[in-house]
């Protein structure tokens, strides 16, 4: 957990979607020096009892299988590895409009993009896709439909090896 991957903005917007919908949790997963910081602020927001820190996991893809939506409210990213795997899960994706995010998001195809720092606009991408299952499950399919050809280990094992051979 560090101040890059934006995780305070989430916990403040986790404030209005569990006023809305207060059987709603949310799972950080990752550690780091700002569990403590973020708890607290999840303490002070009354929405402490509806955040889980599970820390470290090796175990990654079982723990993203059991999310509704995957949530990545980064002020900056490379690749986003996890949208990959959140995305080859068909889960509805809702993030930063920041680096390779863009690359691999369309806002209204297979995500939704907000600005960084935005809590406002990240509870209400978040509550949107709540509101309409359809929605998140067709954001959903578009995701994993998007990711399978482009980023299948063979595939990617194919495009090193022509890459090795064209130097």
């Amino acid at each position: 957990l560090v101040p890059i991957k934006g995780h305070k903005y989430l916990v403040s917007a986790a404030k209005r979607i569990i006023k809305e919908c207060d059987n709603t949790v949310f799972v950080f997963v990752g550690d780091g020096y700002l569990e403590s910081i973020l708890e607290r602020q999840a303490e002070s927001l009354g929405v402490r009892k509806n955040i889980i820190f599970a820390g470290w996991r090796s175990d990654v893809i079982d723990v993203l299988s059991l999310f509704d939506i995957l949530v990545l409210p980064s002020l900056n990213e490379g690749m986003g590895k996890v949208l990959i795997e959140g995305m080859a899960l068909g889960k509805p994706i809702v993030a930063s409009c920041v680096g390779g995010i863009i690359d691999l998001v369309k806002n209204g195809d297979n995500g939704i993009l907000v600005p960084p720092r935005d809590s406002d606009a990240l509870s209400e991408a978040i509550l949107k896709l709540i509101r309409n299952k359809k929605l998140a499950q067709k954001l959903g399919g578009n995701g994993k439909a998007k990711v399978y050809p482009e980023y299948d280990t063979s595939v990617m094992i194919r495009q090193i090896e022509d890459l090795y051979e064209s130097c």
